[in-house]
């Protein structure tokens, strides 16, 4: 199964992290930048299957097929 990280960047744009979950070395560079985003304040959304709502993602899990990454909002 493939999946895909989506990175919603101010400074790069939308940036994609994709990996097939038989790639153990692609599962690990995914997780390695979902953990590394994560501390840095980003929060991950699980994207809803066919209309169902976004859920928030605290863990990498290889077995979604696509995550959305945002920073934080600050409102003013």
């Amino acid at each position: 199964m493939k999946g895909q990280l989506r990175i919603m960047d101010q400074d790069a744009g939308d940036l994609k992290v994709i990996w097939d979950s038989d790639k153990q070395e692609e599962v690990d560079a995914a997780k390695e930048q979902f953990e590394r985003l994560i501390k840095k304040g980003y929060i991950a959304y699980r994207v809803g299957d066919k209309g169902k709502p976004s859920t928030q993602v605290k863990k990498f899990d290889p077995d979604l097929e696509k995550i959305i990454m945002s920073p934080k909002v600050v409102g003013g």
